[in-house]
């Protein structure tokens, strides 16, 4: 019962300390970023995972991240689902979030667009 509680209290703060970052924060930074030069994002954010070259010679600086954790989730009721013997049991949920952040320079390195995929490309 104990290691329940101490799960239910890490669950909800990480709920809680997520609240602050959001989409929205994550579009106004990189929008932020527009006509500035690559050399400098790169010393304040770190270097990207992979870059390409486009047909018009513009660059792509690719960054990635991913993050794997598991929640506990409700109790699940029903005679030897899970040890065999037990009424009841619990399960974990295995959540991935994801977020590939393109950033496109013309020729003398000046951001000029992104773009973003995946299910958590957030800012603080």
């Amino acid at each position: 019962m104990h290691t329940l509680l101490k799960t239910s209290l890490l669950s909800v703060s990480l709920l809680l300390m997520q609240g602050c970052a959001t989409h929205a924060n994550f579009v106004q930074k990189y929008n932020s970023w527009m006509g500035h030069n690559i050399s400098y994002l790169i010393s304040q954010i770190g270097y990207p995972d992979s870059t390409y070259v486009l047909p018009n010679k513009n660059k792509v600086y690719v960054y990635e991240r991913s993050r794997i954790y598991s929640i506990p989730s409700m109790p699940m009721f029903g005679y030897g689902y899970y040890d065999g013997y037990s009424m009841f049991g619990y399960d974990n949920e295995v959540i991935q979030e994801t977020c590939k952040l393109f950033i496109e320079t013309n020729k003398k390195g000046t951001i000029v667009r992104w773009g973003s995929r995946g299910n958590h490309c957030v800012s603080q």
